[in-house]
């Protein structure tokens, strides 16, 4: 009875096999193949410190492209400025005074002096608060200069005649390098009117040796003695008391002779 039960199942199993295999002609289904189980996470160190995630990538095509810098422009160096000209000096006064030695041993003593030591005493320059001093400016050891003796005489104005008999006889004098007397005191002719009483110093002539210089005024007739330095050296010295520069030029024409006497603001150039 049992083998006939057995029988029977086998035989339904059987069919129902043949069914399902007839199915599966009349409708196929994907036969691809499934995908491979994800491999298992490998096991993690717990005892260490949790690193949180990487951050996930941003994809290309939203990333922003940087914006080109452009390229720094070279600051062009500025280019020195010219130097501000300073101002021409500006000539404030001027005075000149001319004369003509009578006496040829007087010119030839004055070319002399005026062509001693580089002709220093044709062209002077005297700053402000400095003093000129002719015997200085005309050179070392004038003493040893071939100089001529000029004959002088008193002047007729100072010799006063004795109330019971004729005039005193006048004594007549020679001096050696006779001229330099009359050219300094054209030194003092031409300042005169540029610089105070107070600038000048010297001997007066007349008063010295009662001798007149023609031409020149007694409060500017100057005694020269010209002897290197020594004692007894008889000078004329100008000071430039004013915020200027002081300028002598000696000019020769011919045997006349001018001393100007220039007074500028600044520094002249040359």
């Amino acid at each position: 009875m049992r083998y006939y039960i057995f029988l029977s199942l086998a035989g339904i199993a059987l069919i129902l096999d043949a069914l399902l295999f007839g199915v599966s002609f009349l409708y196929p289904s994907d036969t691809r193949p499934a995908a491979p189980p994800a491999a298992l996470a490998a096991p993690q160190n717990t005892s260490q410190t949790t690193r949180p995630p990487a951050p996930t990538a941003i994809p290309a095509a939203r990333i922003p492209r940087p914006t080109a810098t452009p390229a720094p422009t070279a600051t062009p160096t500025p280019s020195p400025l010219p130097p501000t000209p300073e101002p021409e000096p500006r000539l404030l006064a001027e005075h000149a005074v001319s004369f003509t030695p009578g006496d040829r041993a007087m010119r030839a003593n004055i070319r002399l002096a005026l062509s001693y030591y580089h002709g220093a005493l044709t062209h002077v320059f005297v700053g402000p608060g400095s003093v000129f001093s002719f015997n200085a400016t005309l050179g070392l050891a004038p003493q040893r200069l071939p100089w001529k003796d000029v004959v002088l005489k008193p002047t007729p104005a100072a010799a006063t005649p004795a109330p019971d008999g004729p005039p005193p006889t006048q004594e007549i004098q020679r001096i050696q390098g006779g001229g330099l007397c009359d050219l300094a005191s054209r030194f003092v002719m031409a300042a005169r009117p540029l610089l105070p009483n107070r600038a000048f110093r010297f001997v007066n002539h007349i008063r010295s040796n009662g001798i007149h210089l023609q031409g020149v005024p007694v409060r500017d007739s100057v005694s020269i003695w010209a002897v290197g330095g020594q004692k007894g050296e008889q000078d004329l010295k100008i000071t430039n008391a004013t915020d200027g520069w002081l300028e002598f030029i000696v000019e020769r024409e011919g045997e006349k002779l001018t001393v100007h006497a220039r007074l500028w603001d600044r520094l002249p150039p040359g």
